[in-house]
């Protein structure tokens, strides 16, 4: 598949960081409905999520794309300083995290 747009990705210190992509392939290919964000686990399931807060207990976060008319913002706790994210995702844009640092989660979803 071709992802278009711009991919931007920060590598830290040994630890991985969310890569964004607008336009996600996975997104466009088995969209959600606008104004909610797919959620894709550690475990290889996946849902969508509506408009509000929801942690995911289940299995780590590995990657989030925010649906046509919808802001998401993604909170990862990680087991260090250095691998806690914030990210702010609109439009198609996804991001990627690492599940193998990850403690807790936060995914907010809120149509735009």
């Amino acid at each position: 598949m071709m992802i278009r747009g711009l991919v931007v990705a920060a590598l830290g210190a040994g630890a991985v960081v969310p890569v964004l992509m607008v336009g996600a392939p996975t997104a466009a290919a088995d969209p959600c409905p606008d104004g909610t964000a797919r959620v894709f686990l550690g475990n290889s399931t996946n849902s969508c999520q509506g408009a509000g807060t929801v942690s995911y207990t289940e299995a780590p976060v590995s990657k989030v794309c925010s649906m046509t008319g919808s802001d998401v913002v993604v909170d990862i706790e990680g087991n260090s300083k250095k691998t806690h994210r914030h990210v702010e995702l609109t439009n198609g844009q996804c991001a990627q995290f690492d599940i193998r640092t990850q403690m807790a989660n936060t995914v907010t979803v809120t149509p735009s």
